[in-house]
């Protein structure tokens, strides 16, 4: 099992700070008021450390200066490469493909197995084709997969499923009404079986819900008032990151995940809005980065100090190393009406 010392270490305890520039928050809120039809998203620029803002246009630019951000002018907003992402959802679903935005790049990066047949290859390129140099097709070696069989270990009652638990969370509406986030596709794959219980075999709560295929989270109604529900993540060194809110992610942020196979790594976001078929179907907007997460992980926290990310959901692995996918964690919260704590 690797720890963040055999991986890459840590992040600091708390979310990007203002140090960086302005602070992940602040970024976040500033990219709502510029609109996706000027920006594209931000992403960390790993030399300075500080958050950088696509604009494409130079007004943008200089509202970016003026709040203390840094700007990059880029071809293509928001609004055009979703358009690209949302035309390729409509025409293609090939078992083993990948796309989602590549921030720095300001492109769609489309990604296809070896499992991908060259016709079905082909049929990618086809359909990227109407949109020059917004989109770039390659293959990779490898495979893609569910990292199903996976930070705290949890698993189904009939012992089919061997997941993590992402987040414990609480609905805005009645704070005393706790749930646990896991993957949508970890409550899939019980067949029907509701109830779930911890590493020790107890109890801890029923399936409440979730999505999956088209997206990948669950909830798990907790239901045991004897076991303690800590809104934070473990680390698998005897420690725990305390969460405080949510987000979304930003490109090249620097990250980590806690699953109980691969314990606690982290790692660098490489693309957003991503759609990839595992082999049963469309997920669409989830987030690709460098951590090699395995069998078990799925569900997981992703986070970066104290901000909650996202939940594993599957990786791509090659012969040198893979990458993981993750839901993105706000989406899901947004669904089932909770929050973190």
């Amino acid at each position: 099992m690797l720890g963040p010392s055999e991986a890459i270490a840590a992040p600091e305890p708390h979310d990007i700070p203002v140090s960086a520039g302005i602070s992940g928050r602040a970024t976040t809120a500033l990219i709502g008021e510029l609109g996706t039809s000027r920006t594209a998203g931000a992403y960390v620029d790993r030399e300075s450390d500080r958050l950088v803002i696509t604009v494409t246009d130079e007004g943008a630019g200089q509202e970016v200066r003026e709040a203390g951000g840094l700007a990059r002018q880029v071809r293509y907003s928001d609004d055009e490469l979703n358009a690209v992402t949302g035309a390729l959802n409509d025409s293609i679903s090939i078992p083993g493909t990948t796309w989602g935005t590549d921030v720095k790049a300001n492109r769609v990066e489309v990604q296809a197995d070896s499992s991908v047949s060259d016709a079905d290859y082909d049929r990618l390129l086809k359909a990227a084709g109407p949109f020059g140099s917004a989109v770039r097709v390659s293959r990779v070696e490898g495979e893609l997969r569910k990292t199903i069989s996976g930070g705290n270990f949890i698993e189904s009652s009939n012992g089919l499923v061997e997941c993590s638990l992402g987040f414990n969370v609480r609905k805005k509406s009645d704070p005393n009404s706790l749930f646990a986030l896991t993957a949508g596709h970890c409550l899939r794959n019980a067949y029907g079986v509701a109830d779930w219980r911890n590493g020790a075999g107890v109890y801890i709560g029923y399936e409440a819900g979730g999505s999956y295929p088209t997206n990948d989270y669950g909830l798990i109604r907790h239901n045991n008032a004897g076991i303690g529900k800590p809104g934070n993540v473990y680390l698998h060194d005897g420690s725990y990151q305390d969460i405080t809110h949510s987000r979304d992610p930003f490109a090249d942020e620097y990250l980590c995940s806690s699953g109980w196979k691969t314990g606690w790594i982290c790692g660098y976001v490489l693309q957003r809005n991503v759609t990839t078929n595992y082999g049963d179907g469309n997920l669409y907007g989830l987030f690709r980065w460098t951590n090699c997460t395995e069998g078990g992980d799925s569900g997981g926290a992703v986070f970066h100090g104290d901000a909650a990310l996202g939940l594993t959901s599957g990786s791509m692995t090659w012969n040198d190393g893979c990458d993981s996918l993750a839901q993105p964690v706000n989406e899901a919260l947004s669904w089932s009406g909770t929050e973190v704590y």
